[in-house]
């Protein structure tokens, strides 16, 4: 039988069951009665204004219980490091807010976000090291069921902010279910799924018992070529492939690695905002810091003599390990090293449990290695009648990205119309006696 909500009220609270006290905490709580149920289960909802890290570390341990019990807590919602991203967005003006939803005795769900002035509009995202690359959505206990994500999901609408952004959300996962019915981008609704969506690639590893298994289903040109690279890379020095294992080790690796890749992005004209200074690679360096490398690593790399030729930074949690940031020295492109490096990454993932996520993004790499693919597009929750107001900003980026798109073909066709017309005389035609 379907669930009554009641709303619970009493003094202090106000007639839509919400209430505001002086900490800066927004309690909401919804009591779920089964008439089959001997023991309602009560939701409790939370939303906590963050103003100090120390405002924050009140909830370490509730934060690292959950991590604990949940079905996989990804590396970018660990304590430390959403209190790390947390510290800068306060550093530098920016509110904090942890939207929380709690059952008859433990915390459910957790879900942080930043709160953010963007012209007129105050945006929430989620706690980022600088890229805003990260997933959003929030850490859920293991087995939370349907309506304790909706709680979320109308928890985290309580954030004082006019429109909430909640990047790569998967295509039909329980969270994509759970914002069914929110307030959606009208511009987006409008739009080929293609043009504001990305494929996502990972490697389901933990039900493959040996190596071997998996080594076997990938295709047979990836298997000769990474014996093939082995050996090239093997006549350039001595390689080594591993894990930072000190701070010292990752400071110095990190710096070689946004080093590299500024230099490679200034090359290709490729655009990346957390490149222009050192914020991101000072985050992690810092991160690594806060962490245990020994059981929770962090930078990987490949070395020939000693010296960086590709390394990354990973994202380790309890089930998945998300390949994050990457580089290679380009004069070791025709050793593949990126390759050998994802090769290392993968089977380090294997003997430890892990599943390996290329995060969204097609390239032909993630590809040849990838069992698993998925759809992945950044919702836009409107949050208030102002947030509306976002419909324009991504009405401009549609126009331009499609005025962009038009340029590219009718310069290909002019290309093209060129290259006839250049063609030397008698060339292209047939042979009239066959």
């Amino acid at each position: 039988m379907a669930p009554k909500l009641q709303l619970i009220s009493g003094p202090g609270w106000m007639n839509d069951g919400v209430s505001v006290d002086q900490t800066g905490l927004f309690m909401l709580i919804t009591k779920t009665v089964h008439s089959t149920d001997l023991r309602p289960t009560v939701l409790k909802r939370e939303v906590r204004a963050v103003a100090s890290t120390a405002a924050l570390a009140l909830l370490r341990e509730a934060w690292c219980t959950l991590a604990d019990g949940a079905e996989d807590c990804p590396g970018y919602l660990t304590f430390e490091y959403c209190a790390l991203a947390a510290s800068r967005v306060l550093g530098q003006g920016g509110s904090v807010r942890v939207a929380m939803v709690f059952g008859d005795r433990d915390l459910l769900v957790l879900w942080p976000v930043s709160i953010g002035q963007s012209g007129l509009l105050r945006i929430a995202r989620p706690l980022t090291c600088g890229t805003g690359e990260e997933y959003g959505g929030p850490l859920v206990k293991a087995g939370a069921d349907s309506a304790v994500l909706k709680a979320a999901v109308d928890v985290i609408r309580q954030v004082d902010a006019d429109v909430l952004e909640i990047p790569l959300v998967e295509e039909d996962c329980a969270l994509q279910r759970a914002l069914c019915g929110t307030p959606r981008s009208w511009v987006l609704a409008l739009t080929p799924g293609l043009w504001h969506g990305l494929p996502g690639f990972s490697i389901r590893l933990r039900d493959v018992s040996r190596w071997e298994d998996l080594v076997s289903t990938l295709p047979k040109s990836l298997r000769s070529s990474l014996r093939y690279r082995h050996n090239k890379l093997e006549s350039q020095g001595h390689p080594e492939f591993g894990w930072c294992q000190t701070v010292s080790e990752a400071a110095s690796v990190l710096t070689w690695l946004f080093d590299n890749k500024r230099r490679w992005a200034q090359r290709h004209h490729v655009k990346a905002h957390y490149l222009n200074d050192d914020r991101t690679r000072d985050f992690f360096i810092e991160l690594a810091r806060r962490t245990e490398l020994s059981s929770i690593p962090l930078v990987a790399f490949v070395k020939v003599n000693g010296i960086p030729v590709a390394a990354s930074v990973n994202l380790v949690g309890t089930q998945t390990v998300e390949g994050f940031i990457t580089t290679y020295d380009e004069a070791f492109a025709t050793c593949s090293v990126g390759v050998l490096l994802t090769e290392f990454l993968v089977k380090w993932s294997h003997a430890n449990g892990r599943d390996f996520d290329f995060r969204p993004l097609h390239a032909d790499y993630k590809a040849s290695w990838a069992n698993c693919r998925t759809w992945h597009e950044t919702r836009i929750v409107f949050l208030t009648p102002r947030g509306r107001l976002a419909e324009l900003s991504l009405l401009c980026a549609l126009l331009s990205r499609a005025r962009r798109k038009l340029s590219e073909i009718a310069f290909g066709l002019f290309e093209e119309s060129d290259r006839v017309v250049r063609k030397p005389a008698g060339q292209g035609q047939t042979n009239p006696s066959g």
